[in-house]
């Protein structure tokens, strides 16, 4: 059966090729979430020499609308003729197969504005800096297009490393004013623009002194703008005045961020100007230049202490002994390589050929096995590392297994379920008590987005559905709010678990649940899934580290039906916690939006939520997947749109402290 677009799409990964047959790029690392779907880089392999680039491959969701589709299509055309230092270089838009569209442009390597603004850790000379290079950037777009940007999407801002400021030149409000009904995280411009910009009135160029007011306010401290504002909202607002700026900056600031254009500055550069007044003359009308500021210095985490080699051999009769940062460790060779040369350039004007040689030789062979004892090395570090990480969490997760009793698990007795309409109940739901456990890649062996493994705890007990919702439970909702069934893909209905619904349609179904039984009933979170999918145990599965025929339903789980589909609800055995199928037969949307990992994660198993959502994390795995994929601890991510005939969902519920 051929793959549907949103397959291909959700499928991408590292390595692979994509694009025409005459024009191929190949994908590296993997892939961040951005409002118009997947950023990746990549490297260019259709030229002699293969090129880095980035390419943002668009979420299917949008090519269902030609109105978008003709404008993206002429922005990217009339953008590839922009040539500033500050706008990112726009190579052309390709097609992939299945019909998926993507472009490509110069490659991006460092934060964005969005990611800059949330952690408000540059300083007013960074700052000045960015919002500087910044201004350049929109008067270059606004002179090519002949009209004022209007707005930013903060997350199409990035800071290079070396570069300074890439504005990627799309304009979000000319796709998305007219175009209603897609994911909110497209509507985010709507945060860095005017109340004019929230119309579809034709703007003036102090649009954009307003736009670039947002940005520094965002930038100073000052609180995002609701992408829900309407016009008048947005012209109503009250701004807290940010720390560190003189009576003369917040003036210019109240100024630029007015909601009449008359009072506003004419536009974004006239805005820098005052805003910093030791700025430079314009130079040649497009503004500050970036050699005329302070370079900006891109914001990074805190590095831990570099792994060192001790160097230790003998050189004639003298004992050398030294360390070198593991890293450096080629360059050492090269070093010592060189040395070899110079050795041999003095020997041989000496005339002292055969000594030289012998002295190279022997200095070669010494380098050679040197060479190798450092990479012996670098693997024990390495391995030791990662035994002593294991390790610890393991001893931890021990620790909580078998230390003083808690109430955490499933309480006694604690099962129950709501009645509704007509009859009809609502899912099996079981008590799950406060506690603790450590949340993902426990043993060492998962994927990286399972990483770093961390401590979660509970200090409420929540309920969960005792299995995975059914066809039975999801068309008996289908019917009272007059939606569409699921295609149940000839498998029956009843007791099988309901599969081919997005995320934002099991969501639907929890609102509705918690409207009929007024109760606050919702999707689970990704700390409560694991938490309960586990039932106090530290291994792969809640069984133990090997697949076990008849504890889960997958492609080589030993099931008749292995591979084939999913098995009726309760089918498989029971974890310790009274609770059914976490480990396959159905993948499970939660709550989450996804993160590539688990750097900064909640430590109270509340859901990690943004504006910017463009992938809801799903745990579990499915008839389909292998078993790896079923583990405990392993995570991945769709678009709330899209829908399987693999995934289905459970679901949860707030209980009072």
């Amino acid at each position: 059966m051929a793959q549907s677009r949103e397959d291909i799409f959700n499928d991408l990964k590292d390595g692979q090729l994509v694009g025409p047959d005459h024009h191929k790029f190949q994908l590296t690392g993997s892939s961040l979430d951005c409002p118009l779907g997947q950023l990746w880089q990549a490297e260019d392999v259709s030229t002699k020499n293969p090129i880095s680039v980035s390419l943002i491959m668009l979420d299917p969701v949008f090519l269902q609308s030609k109105t978008f589709l003709a404008k993206f299509k002429k922005q990217i055309v009339r953008s590839k003729t922009i040539n500033h230092s500050h706008v990112a270089d726009i190579y052309g838009y390709f097609i992939h197969r299945g019909g998926l569209l993507f472009f490509a442009f110069e490659p991006v390597d460092g934060l964005n504005l969005a990611e800059l603004s949330a952690s408000k850790s540059l300083n007013i000379k960074q700052i000045q800096g960015l919002l500087t290079q910044l201004t350049t950037a929109i008067n270059s777009c606004s002179r090519q297009w002949h009209q004022p940007l209007g707005a930013l999407d903060s997350q199409f801002v990035f800071v290079n490393k070396k570069g300074g400021v890439k504005l990627l030149p799309v304009s979000m409000r000319d796709f998305f004013l007219e175009n209603q009904g897609m994911p909110d995280s497209v509507y985010n411009y709507k945060s860095y623009c005017s109340p004019q910009a929230l119309t579809d009135d034709k703007l003036d160029a102090t649009s954009d002194s307003f736009t670039l007011a947002c940005a520094a306010y965002r930038l100073l401290g000052g609180d995002e703008f609701s992408i829900k504002h309407t016009p008048e909202q947005r012209d109503e607002i009250t701004y807290k005045r940010p720390a560190d700026i003189s009576d003369e900056q917040w003036d210019c600031l109240q100024q630029a961020l007015s909601g009449e254009s008359s009072r506003r500055y004419a536009n974004a550069a006239d805005f820098i100007k005052a805003f910093f007044p030791t700025l430079p003359e314009e130079k040649n009308g497009s503004g500050a230049t970036a050699a005329d500021v302070e370079e900006i210095d891109i914001p990074v985490p805190e590095k831990a202490k570099l792994p060192s080699t001790e160097i230790n051999f003998k050189l004639g009769k003298k004992q050398i002994n030294f360390s070198v940062p593991s890293f450096t460790i080629p360059l050492f060779i090269f070093v010592v390589g060189i040395g070899i040369g110079f050795i041999l350039g003095v020997f041989s004007s000496s005339g002292k050929i055969d000594s030289a040689n012998a002295a190279t030789a022997k200095l070669q062979l010494q380098s050679e096995t040197l060479q190798q004892q450092l990479t012996e090395q670098q693997q024990l570090l390495q391995d030791s590392q990662a035994r002593a990480t294991n390790l610890q969490i393991k001893l931890k997760s021990l620790e909580k297994q078998h230390g003083q009793p808690t109430t955490s698990g499933a309480i006694p007795l604690s099962m129950f379920r709501d009645e509704l309409d007509e009859g009809q109940y609502g899912p099996d739901m079981v008590v799950i008590g406060a506690g603790n456990f450590i949340m993902g890649d426990v043993n060492g062996s998962g994927d990286d987005n399972e990483k770093p493994a961390h401590e979660v705890t509970f200090k409420h007990n929540f309920a969960i559905s005792r299995f995975e919702i059914t066809f039975a439970q999801y068309d008996f909702f289908a019917q009272q709010t007059d939606r569409k069934l699921p295609d149940d893909e000839g498998w029956g209905r009843d007791q099988q678990p309901v599969v081919n619904v997005t995320w934002r349609e099991a969501r639907a179904y929890t609102q509705w649940l918690a409207k009929e039984t007024k109760l606050p009933y919702r999707l689970p979170t990704e700390a409560e899934w694991e938490y309960s999918a586990r039932a106090g145990t530290g291994t792969n599965f809640w069984w133990g580290d090997e697949t076990k025929v008849g504890y889960a339903q997958c492609s080589d789980c030993g099931h008749p039906l292995a591979g084939k589909q999913p098995l009726s609800v309760g089918s498989l055995e029971p974890n310790p916690w009274g609770l059914y199928d976490f480990n396959g037969n159905v993948d499970e949307w939660v709550i989450d939006c996804y993160t590539k990992d688990y750097q900064g994660a909640q430590q109270d198993g509340r859901p990690y939520t943004t504006s910017g959502c463009q992938n809801r994390a799903m745990r579990g795995g499915s008839w389909f997947d292998i078993n790896r994929i079923t583990r405990s601890a392993s995570r991945y991510r769709h678009p709330p749109d899209s829908k399987r005939n693999t995934w289905g969902f459970r679901v949860a519920l707030d209980l009072a402290p």
